[in-house]
């Protein structure tokens, strides 16, 4: 019988990161001005767009907790946590093709305070 060698170096697993992490790291748009070519119009854009999406994820989430569900096949962690996962990836698709429009607006509403 062969031993089987495990070694986590040589596998990288690329999951995406909730939105409560990428809210966290909000703070790195406070030392946006160091970043070269990049113009606070794109980074005012970027930020409206996911804006959106956590604004889309919070929807989908609670639209979910108030449908009904049978308690006969309760859902286990892995499924809340596959579908919360599932949720975020949604929102960030229907923000990136601005189908809601909420993105744009804010980007048009702050884009006036920019410009002063």
């Amino acid at each position: 019988m062969q031993n089987l060698s495990f070694d986590k170096t040589k596998m990288k697993v690329s999951m995406p990161l909730p939105l409560s992490v990428l809210t966290l790291g909000a703070d790195r748009f406070k030392a946006a001005p160091e970043i070269k070519g990049v113009t606070d119009d794109a980074k005012l854009r970027e930020t409206a767009s996911e804006f959106e999406a956590i604004f889309i994820q919070q929807m989908l989430k609670t639209m979910r907790e108030s449908s009904f569900e049978s308690d006969l096949l309760p859902k286990s962690e892995g499924e809340k946590m596959f579908q919360s996962l599932l949720d975020e990836q949604y929102a960030k698709i229907s923000a990136k093709s601005g189908s809601l429009g909420l993105g744009e607006m804010i980007y048009q509403q702050l884009k006036t305070n920019l410009d002063k």
